[in-house]
């Protein structure tokens, strides 16, 4: 028993020091020193969100409600991947002559995936690959950017 209490008290005297300060370690680095193709130093994420409602004279609305998370991956300065999750909840609704609102029960929740790769052989070129979406649930003229 004193053998195997000696042997933990060793190990955790000595582990440390053979392991070396956390500073040095590219673990507990926020600059990760990686090689290969999938660098997370290359990644950046970036979140929105949006709101929109809207009624007509004749009483009928609409509600469409979106959140966004944009990926941009650089495998290269001349190559790129932006890709858009976007989280969508839409539905229509009638209001009265009191002003109170009743819901069509048309509530729907969809994701809208949407990406980009984009590679610049030269200042003056790019050849650009793309997807997106668009319906009544989704403006198509690109506003946010």
């Amino acid at each position: 028993m004193k053998l195997a209490i000696l042997l933990i008290v060793a190990a955790t005297v000595v582990s440390p020091l053979i392991a070396g300060p956390m500073g040095d370690s590219p673990f507990f680095s926020p600059n990760l020193n990686t090689i290969g193709l999938l660098n997370p130093n290359n990644l950046r994420v970036n979140h929105s969100m949006s709101f929109m409602s809207g009624v007509s004279s004749g009483g009928d609305g609409f509600y469409q409600s979106t959140y966004t998370n944009h990926l941009h991956y650089s495998f290269t300065p001349k190559l790129d991947l932006k890709v858009d999750l976007n989280f969508v909840n839409y539905g229509t609704a009638n209001w009265d002559n009191s002003f109170s609102i009743k819901s069509n029960n048309d509530n729907a929740s969809t994701i809208i995936p949407e990406f980009s790769l984009n590679y610049r052989p030269s200042d003056n070129s790019s050849i650009t690959i793309e997807f997106r979406q668009s319906g009544a649930y989704r403006r198509s003229d690109h506003w946010w950017y």
